[in-house]
């Protein structure tokens, strides 16, 4: 899966941990896109097997979206590419963010040095 850079200088940039996150909470929310179109369309037995997985991919992607908040940014550059993602994921709806997600990606940013 390609990583859709924020912000960007048309120039080549390495990916590092903040990318590397960020690309695995998006694959989980196509998962979780996925299986709750499936959930949505399926008979009542098999969405109760879909409704049990879709509950156990909901809380990995919410996990994952807590590391991706979590994670410490080294650079202004990783500052602006997390706090794009973050606001596209406010903006669109495409999950809730709750209290503690905002609070951890705001401490994130606090502890990089000048």
């Amino acid at each position: 899966m390609v990583v859709q850079l924020a912000c960007s200088n048309a120039e080549t940039q390495k990916i590092s941990g903040v990318t590397n996150l960020i690309e695995e909470h998006r694959a989980a929310l196509i998962l979780v896109e996925r299986l709750g179109k499936r959930f949505m369309a399926a008979e009542e037995a098999e969405a109760t097997l879909i409704g049990s997985n879709l509950d156990v991919v909901m809380a990995e992607e919410a996990a994952v979206r807590r590391r991706a908040a979590i994670a410490p940014v080294a650079d202004l550059r990783e500052i602006r590419i997390k706090a794009a993602y973050f606001k596209r994921l406010m903006g669109q709806g495409w999950c809730e963010l709750d209290h503690d997600d905002l609070h951890a990606l705001l401490s994130s940013f606090a502890n990089v040095s000048a």
